[in-house]
């Protein structure tokens, strides 16, 4: 299987740009035509072939009938409505000038474990990442998915940062959402291990809009570290807005991509169970680490339990078992890359959010600081205080910056 030419790569682009994430009848309709004879469908208006429509009910089946959606008149009117908008040569220049670029499943480096979604898988990935010649390694057995709650518990953080942490050291890859809270700490964990001697990348984000956007702005920060030693995906374009259903879509990658999907700390109705949910339609292992009876924030991994949709997991050992992999490395069949204490180990939550929006080159006032993190004026004087005490960020009596100090962080390998 070689890679895509230029001219598939373009027609990808513009399909992607006409067709909304797990779009059912696109990809029963890939199985019937090619991606090209498609395109060229949708850019003849008013043109619905009747005996295409019959071959493309017989796929989706019943589905048809009850939603209307996936019928072939109406899926091509939604998608023609678009083609005012599309412009892939834009999209691929974009792409192409912020280290990135993008997947197609006629590439071989594309993860074959999204194939298991069927008729919901993406029809392309736009990536983002300073180290291309790992996207071959994003290979099922690798790869832990860790979510939870936004508005994480320090007792969250701690949980899933040592349990990021540790499943990096045994060589596996964190998957998550790049959002606030459970998914930027275990981010953040992962990358506190990151190193260029690895054979997979420490942690792979899955962006609900465009690779060219960094989203939320607060974790700009710490999203750019993930390009830089990680790996950053989007099945949108660039340039693409995320929205509420483009979240919800984006869970099922999250869950395709791992072979454990790991929640950490969620609410009642939190978007993680979602792609828990989403696992176990995959036939992948979830697994839930409990909380206090008291808290709102263990409601959600609580109910994961309760119904048994979840193994109940305390510790990375727990993880292991799960996975069927030793508690101690055997040999050479996984890869453990050693421990070393840092600095930046040590920050409690709302330390780390103060570090992710500061930057080496240029200082900032408290105020300031305060207001790009969401952090009050005097927890944020604390933070900056620890962070100074630590040798991690330095101050000119006004303003406050970050400071390399070799493999301290992997924030500096950015600057």
């Amino acid at each position: 299987m070689s890679s895509p030419d230029t001219a598939q790569l373009l027609c990808f682009a513009e399909l992607n740009t006409l067709i909304e994430p797990n779009d059912f009848a696109a990809n029963a309709l890939l199985q019937l035509m090619s991606p090209t004879e498609l395109l060229a469908l949708i850019h003849r208006q008013d043109h619905v072939p009747g005996s295409l429509n019959t071959q493309l009910t017989d796929i989706l089946g019943e589905s048809t009938v009850s939603n209307k959606a996936l019928s072939l008149p109406v899926a091509l009117t939604r998608w023609r409505k678009r083609l005012g908008l599309s412009n892939p040569q834009l999209a691929l220049d974009t792409i192409t000038a912020q280290d990135g670029g993008l997947l197609t499943a006629e590439d071989p480096r594309w993860p074959s474990q999204l194939d298991d979604l069927g008729l919901g898988k993406p029809l392309c990935l736009w990536w983002r990442t300073a180290r291309p010649e790992l996207l071959s390694e994003q290979q099922l057995a690798r790869c832990i998915s860790i979510v939870g709650s936004r508005d994480s518990s320090d007792y969250g953080h701690q949980v899933t940062y040592e349990l990021a942490r540790k499943l990096t050291l045994r060589g596996f890859s964190i998957v998550s959402g790049g959002a606030y809270g459970i998914d930027a700490s275990a981010h953040r964990a992962a990358l506190s291990v990151a190193d260029p001697e690895l054979s997979s990348y420490p942690t792979i984000t899955i962006l609900a809009g465009g690779a060219d956007r960094p989203y939320p702005a607060g974790n700009e920060s710490l999203l750019r570290q993930i390009i830089h030693s990680g790996l950053l995906l989007s099945e949108v374009p660039p340039g693409t807005a995320p929205t509420r259903f483009r979240f919800l879509n984006r869970n099922r990658l999250i869950a395709g991509l791992s072979r454990l999907t790991v929640v950490t700390e969620a609410r009642h109705r939190s978007g993680a169970l979602n792609t828990a949910n989403h696992a176990v339609e995959l036939g992948r292992e979830v697994a839930a680490v409990p909380g206090s009876i008291y808290s709102p924030n263990s409601a959600g991994t609580h109910r994961l339990l309760a119904a048994g949709t979840a193994a109940l997991v305390t510790s990375t050992s727990d993880v292991l078992e799960l996975l069927g992999v030793p508690a101690e490395p055997a040999g050479a069949q996984i890869p453990v890359v050693e421990s070393q204490e840092r600095p930046l180990d040590s920050l409690t939550k709302t330390q780390a959010m103060i570090y992710d929006v500061m930057n080496f080159a240029q200082g900032h006032v408290p105020d300031e600081i305060s207001a790009l993190s969401g952090i009050p004026i005097l927890e944020t004087l604390r933070a900056l205080s620890v962070l100074q005490r630590l040798g991690v960020a330095e101050s000119n009596g006004t303003q406050f910056r970050l400071v390399s100090r070799g493999s301290l962080s992997v924030k500096n390998a950015v600057n």
